[in-house]
């Protein structure tokens, strides 16, 4: 998400010239607000696109001065005094919070001077809220409204039996499908270790292959917004998983090694750095208790059309 320091005309028609720019580009704004200052107008926008806002404004010929990352905390509203307690330990970490708002999701939005200063006391801040089920619980418990939340709908259907169902250990296979309504069909089965079907998918590497593809779609989507541009993208991923004494197991760490190949004129530092923001946002990173460490390479491409 980022942030755009926008400058209005101090008359009738220019927010409805803004948005009529804004809408002519297909971007939509995702919080903030607007108001005079000394007689001009200011404006400070939320958008997921900060980049193709910026066109789509300067294209009209109005102004935006700044463009830059935010903060975004959700606070729990039942509680008070949760914005002074965040605002304090932003205080205390030596940075200076220059615009507040919130989002159309009812999260609050930061802009600060420090980013990396800023990002660490608010990662933190969540560590602290979320940790332990009993905070998860006293949200719902005190009515607060859940975050925004997206069903997926998955059928498995087991195709492994040879006609005396699980009678004995050996006497069924592990074979199954996977479906989702208009979707091909997945042929799934167990690892071959436990008497699986090598030319299927097993459990373990779809669950290792979520986390790289959620990972990847996460750091294209970054780079696109950050004006780094990816030719191609390939992820070695790997996951380990111990089995315990009592026939359990669990996963213990997964990597992820994406090489990534951006256009031969864009900052490689930058994208370097994206992946970091990529692991933070991935959804199922964010839902599994093992370790998935990112291992990037980057590569710049020497051989890109027109050169």
């Amino acid at each position: 998400m980022k942030d755009l320091t926008i400058i209005l005309d101090n008359r009738p028609g220019a927010l409805a010239e803004m948005g009529d720019a804004l809408g002519r580009a297909g971007v939509s704004i995702e919080g903030g607000g607007a108001w005079l200052f000394n007689c001009e107008g200011v404006a400070h926008l939320l958008f997921e696109d900060g980049a193709g806002a910026r066109r789509a404004l300067e294209s009209a010929s109005i102004r935006v001065l700044k463009e830059r990352d935010v903060l975004i905390q959700r606070l729990n509203q039942a509680e008070p005094g949760q914005l002074g307690k965040i605002s304090r330990k932003i205080a205390e970490a030596g940075v200076n919070i220059e615009v507040l708002y919130s989002d159309h999701d009812h999260r609050l939005i930061l802009v600060v001077d420090d980013i990396a200063k800023g990002r660490a006391v608010s990662e933190a801040w969540t560590h602290e809220q979320g940790s332990g089920p009993k905070s998860h619980e006293k949200c719902f418990a005190a009515g607060t409204q859940p975050l925004k939340q997206h069903t997926h709908l998955v059928r498995v259907d087991w195709t492994g039996n040879n006609g005396e169902g699980t009678k004995t250990y050996k006497g069924y296979r592990r074979d199954h499908i996977i479906t989702c309504e208009g979707k091909p069909q997945i042929q799934g089965s167990s690892d071959p270790s436990f008497r699986g079907d090598p030319s299927r998918y097993n459990p373990e590497e779809l669950l290792v292959a979520g986390l790289s593809s959620c990972h990847m779609l996460w750091y294209l989507h970054l780079c696109s917004v950050n004006h780094v541009t990816v030719v191609e993208y390939c992820d070695a991923a790997s996951g380990v998983l111990e089995e315990n004494a009592n026939g359990s197991g669990e996963f213990v760490r997964v990597l992820l090694r994406p090489t990534v190949k951006i256009s031969d004129g864009d900052d490689q530092g930058k994208a370097l750095a994206l992946h970091d923001e990529a692991h933070r946002l991935c959804f199922i990173a964010n839902s599994v208790r093992f370790p998935v460490d990112i291992v990037p390479e980057i590569k710049k491409d020497a051989g890109a059309p027109g050169e």
